[in-house]
């Protein structure tokens, strides 16, 4: 049985694991900030598009019932990621309802406007899903947004 010498080629092979995990080690410290910046985006991007989806279903109703003249109710879910205000209000000729989002770096305005002009309310939302009942009743000269709890 023939023995071969094998010197240092064990040390050498530490050495290439330890560079590697060196190598691999600075690539993490550089690529992990920049993926949970880009989550936070991305994170913020989602919140943005569900509070337009969910902002147009309640001016969808208001503008249904609105349509659909007295005595029309409309009952809606909305899902909000986050607690919001519902600001709805008018500029004289069309009304706009508003939420305030608070995002990772800053806070932003989401506004959809709707053909009804005669609400000047604020309605409290929770993270959620929340019950919304738009009614215009027959004894009524206005739409009424109410929050079943």
């Amino acid at each position: 049985m023939k023995f071969e010498n094998l010197g240092n080629k064990g040390q050498l092979s530490l050495e290439y694991i330890l560079s590697s995990m060196i190598v691999i080690l600075i690539i993490s410290l550089i690529s992990v900030p920049i993926l949970l910046t880009t989550i936070d985006y991305s994170n913020d991007l989602i919140d943005s598009i569900n509070a337009k989806n969910e902002l147009s279903k309640i001016t969808d109703a208001i503008d249904f019932c609105f349509t659909a003249g007295k005595g029309s109710r409309k009952i809606i879910y909305v899902d909000f990621n986050q607690d919001i205000n519902l600001k709805l209000s008018n500029n004289g000729k069309v009304g706009y309802a508003s939420v305030n989002l608070n995002l990772s770096d800053n806070s932003k305005e989401i506004v959809r406007y709707f053909d009804y002009a005669n609400l000047n309310d604020n309605i409290q939302l929770s993270k959620g899903f929340n019950k919304l009942i738009v009614e215009w009743n027959e004894d009524s000269n206005r739409i009424e947004i109410t929050r079943v709890i």
